[in-house]
């Protein structure tokens, strides 16, 4: 596509997105195996463990963030 057609393009999905949220996502993770949207997943949970330890100050939760954040990444890697 050339320069314009991708402008053209990216306001449409600006106005999906404004107009419609939910139809925008489901188009956006359409495509997307099951395995990318649990690494997703993942990564969200392991960034809401760290900032839970680093309020907590618990190392044992730093720690198991740091388990499931390398997990994803792996999964990740290794699904491409």
């Amino acid at each position: 596509m050339n320069r314009q057609e991708q402008r053209a393009l990216r306001q449409i999905e600006k106005n999906l997105t404004i107009e419609d949220p939910g139809l925008a996502e489901l188009l956006r993770t359409h495509g997307m195996s099951r395995w990318v949207r649990i690494c997703r997943c993942a990564a969200w949970i392991a960034v809401s463990l760290a900032l839970l330890g680093i309020v907590l100050g618990d190392a044992v939760l730093l720690v198991s963030t740091g388990l499931v954040a390398s997990g994803a990444v792996l999964l990740g890697r290794y699904l491409r």
